[in-house]
């Protein structure tokens, strides 16, 4: 039996600086995917975000798209697509579609919306997503089958459909971004993987022992392949740690206020007013409370290793667009990850 490795990819969450342009920002990051897609790294997910100026992912499939065209063996998936704001059967159109486009490396990410704001803009009930997630994800599984069938539903009341089945059968895996446990309980005893992510990890032993205790049903099950346990968290890596915590320093003494990983308390400051010990606290913060994993390759890989085992994880998704890091450094973090630390933590890990 081969061993089991952890497995490491990029979560893009597609934030910008309120003044790059759009076209700017694609073009940068096609170009970390490429280059993740190359230095051999498993995964590439990007977020879902509407009417917001700080973030350019409102169309993940379109994006996806462009990224599928230009890589050749990573998976690719949203992380997640909102549910509720998608006609589930044309979001299975666009699935199959791309599953194709890109040879059946696809990964589909589903999620209620953590943001109510973008379904109260577009119309829609909050109180009314969880039923259309459920109803949704049946609907998905349904069309991928690639038979014409109708659907006298609750929520969606469908006839005469039909739907290409994908390359990937049953169909591409699915994905459950969230943190309670009993929703990730639920979706992993229904065969989705889970990412969870984005707090310190001793919030995430509940979630994930959640995950650990459900008994798996399901598709991906009954293919042989059960689901995984994803952790997202923002990676800086430097040549040592020295170096990455002087860059990281002096990133947040020049955002200032407007870095967005700051611990409470500091987020109102006006930029431009954090003196060099107030900033190298504030980034020793965050690295204390798991907000960011940063250093030199060998710290990133010890601490990645130790929460790998203490929440038994399957994937790394790292988040490297800090705000203020630029893309010379964005690419290092990628490269050293898939080099280096990707390497040293399964090292690690066997001992």
């Amino acid at each position: 039996m081969a061993e089991k490795k952890l497995r490491f990819g990029l979560f893009d969450i597609m934030q910008v600086l309120e003044q790059t342009t759009s076209q700017h920002a694609y073009a940068a990051h096609l170009k970390d995917a490429i280059i993740a897609d190359e230095a051999g790294l498993d995964y590439y997910f990007v977020a879902e975000r509407h009417f917001m100026p700080l973030y350019r992912s409102p169309a993940p499939s379109v994006w996806l798209a462009a990224v599928a065209a230009k890589t050749k063996r990573i998976h690719l998936g949203a992380l997640a697509y909102t549910l509720p704001l998608h006609n589930p059967v044309r979001l299975a159109e666009e699935v199959s579609m791309l599953d194709h486009l890109s040879d059946g490396r696809m990964e589909v990410g589903v999620g209620l919306g953590h943001r109510v704001e973008e379904l109260v803009s577009l119309g829609i009930e909050p109180q009314i997503r969880q039923a259309l997630l459920l109803e949704g994800i049946v609907l998905l599984t349904r069309a991928w089958r690639g038979e014409p069938f109708d659907h006298p539903g609750q929520a969606y009341q469908f006839t005469n459909i039909y739907v290409e089945a994908p390359v990937q059968r049953p169909h591409p895996p699915l994905w459950f971004a969230g943190n309670d446990p009993q929703a990730i309980g639920w979706a992993a005893r229904n065969g989705l993987s889970v990412a969870v992510g984005f707090q310190p990890t001793e919030r995430l032993v509940a979630p994930t022992k959640a995950f650990r205790d459900a008994d798996v049903t399901g598709s991906a099950a009954a293919a042989g392949h059960g689901p995984q346990l994803a952790l997202m968290r923002h990676l800086y890596v430097a040549e040592s740690d020295e170096r990455a915590m002087d860059e990281m320093t002096k990133d947040v003494m020049e955002i200032g206020g407007h870095f967005t990983t700051l611990p409470r308390g500091i987020q109102g400051e006006p930029p431009g007013k954090m003196t060099r010990d107030e900033a190298r606290s504030s980034v020793q913060h965050m690295l204390d409370t798991d907000v960011i994993i940063g250093g030199g390759p060998e710290t990133c890989a010890q601490r990645l290793a130790e929460t790998a085992r203490r929440l038994q994880l399957d994937v790394f998704l790292a988040n490297p667009y800090l705000t203020g890091v630029d893309a010379r450094r964005i690419r290092r973090t990628i490269r050293l990850l898939a080099g280096t630390v990707g390497p040293r933590v399964n090292e690690l890990l066997k001992d």
